[in-house]
């Protein structure tokens, strides 16, 4: 399989490559530079699905002979307390124009990040700071989720590949997917 793929970020790539060996997919991946059309630090699940979305489509234009795309996209959302959840939407799309795309689980941020989306800051200028306030090992955990964001990725990027390679099977069993 050849799978185009909607970022350069090694670390987006490196998560995607142990998803594959993890769900047993032979693949070739191709990483290229495309454009979200979103803003660089989305509020919205919408604009963040779209963002995937984006990233896929474009991806696929890039490499018109890969087989499926995918997309990724990181997040922030406010529940109705007016709190800040972060969260990954991932998108696959092949050549037919079939699309998949799933959210990740979602993480309630610290009263810190709480305040730096808050003031209209980027969390990703923020998270040194944060972790040289922490004393802690959960704090260091946090800061590490927050910084590489590997949970959320993982988990909506797995969905995705899992949901494409068995899309026959979902299918059958879930026709409203």
């Amino acid at each position: 399989m050849k799978i185009a793929v909607g970022t350069v970020s090694e670390q987006k790539i490196g998560y995607l490559r142990e998803i594959l060996a993890e769900v047993g997919v032979s693949a070739e991946t191709f990483p290229v530079g495309v454009s979200s059309e979103i803003a660089e630090q989305p509020f919205t699940s919408d604009e963040v699905k779209r963002g995937s979305l984006n990233r896929a489509r474009h991806a696929l234009e890039k490499v018109p002979d890969a087989d499926i795309s995918i997309g990724i996209e990181v997040g922030y959302e406010k529940d109705k307390n007016g709190s800040f959840w972060m969260f990954c939407w991932g998108t696959a799309i092949d050549k037919a124009g079939f699309i998949i795309s799933h959210k990740s689980n979602e993480f309630l941020l610290p009263a810190f990040f709480q305040s730096v989306l808050q003031d209209g800051r980027y969390v990703s200028d923020s998270v040194a700071e944060y972790k040289r306030q922490q004393s802690d090992t959960a704090g260091h955990v946090i800061a590490d989720i927050v910084t590489y964001r590997k949970p959320f990725i993982v988990d909506a990027v797995r969905n995705v590949l899992l949901r494409y390679v068995k899309r026959e099977e979902f299918e059958r069993k879930h026709p409203f997917l």
